[in-house]
């Protein structure tokens, strides 16, 4: 996949989803171009109660600006084990890692103004950990509690970012 060389002035953001941020320029107000190219890889094997789930990839992002060199690799995976338990119960667990050596705005579970546009992360990994309720094909409810640590530019730690949440999803 790959974003193509965006307008750093006009696009401000590509629509490429990343980190729960979005990959935008991190170059100086003389930097008129951007772009991210990433390549992934997903497996998944399945048994008649559940299943286990990994990706990993690669993104790099460049610019044009001319006043640094801003290109960036970045590293990202996951997990996640799903497994129905009697009673129409199941249970759920993901991990997921990225890696950016030399900081990218990766904003995860932090606050969007300061880890996408204040502060760079140079990791960052996040444990959830999840149960529901399926009482039918199409009605689920669902509570989940993520705990997320990382490390900002310059050894900042990144740990105060857990979230709990409940949902109930309707398929039609």
């Amino acid at each position: 996949m790959r974003t193509g060389d965006l307008d750093a002035r006009q696009d401000m953001f590509s629509a490429l989803w990343f980190g729960n941020g979005f990959f935008r320029s991190i170059g100086s107000p003389g930097t008129t171009k951007f772009h991210a190219n990433l390549l992934e890889g997903d497996v998944t094997a399945r048994w008649k109660t559940g299943h286990l789930s990994g990706a990993g990839g690669y993104a790099r992002y460049d610019d044009n600006d001319p006043a640094a060199d801003n290109f960036r690799n970045i590293f990202y995976y996951s997990f996640e084990l799903e497994q129905d338990l009697p009673h129409k119960f199941y249970a759920a667990t993901r991990f997921s890692q990225i890696f950016a050596r030399n900081g990218y705005p990766i904003t995860g579970l932090g606050n969007f103004d300061d880890y996408f546009f204040s502060y760079q992360t140079t990791e960052l990994w996040r444990l959830s950990l999840g149960v529901g309720y399926r009482f039918s094909e199409r009605l689920a409810v669902k509570a989940e509690y993520s705990l997320e640590r990382g490390a900002a530019q310059g050894g900042d730690a990144r740990n105060r970012e857990d979230f709990f949440g409940t949902e109930a999803a309707f398929k039609f």
